[in-house]
């Protein structure tokens, strides 16, 4: 559960501002500050049902929006990428030719993706 958490949260970080107001409101109370449907129905003065159906169409609209644009696909691709530059680059000791280019690589390819 805590990585489809971890994900609707990034995907409302990325699209969230093409969502309405109400199912951003939505989805943070029940993401991010992890309320249940019943304390957000109560706190809103609706029904949980109303709350789970605000809510499924916010999750299908941001999971259409990453379909179609991939932002957050690519956003975890060069994160990965840069740790893993980064990590051959910290290396202590001596840092080998090899390395060097294989950093050299990856940065190259997230330039070129971007």
């Amino acid at each position: 559960m805590l990585e489809k958490t971890e994900h609707m949260i990034m995907l409302k970080d990325f699209y969230g501002p093409l969502l309405t107001l109400k199912q951003q409101e939505l989805i943070s109370l029940y993401y991010e500050d992890d309320w249940s449907l019943s304390e957000i129905a109560e706190n809103r003065g609706t029904s949980r049902q109303a709350v789970y159906d605000v809510l499924k169409r916010a999750e299908t609209a941001l999971q259409e929006y990453e379909e179609r644009l991939g932002l957050v696909d690519k956003f975890v691709l060069t994160r990965r990428g840069l740790e893993e530059a980064n990590t051959l680059l910290k290396k202590t000791g001596c840092l080998g030719q090899k390395e060097i280019e294989k950093a050299i690589e990856i940065l190259q390819g997230i330039m070129e993706s971007v």
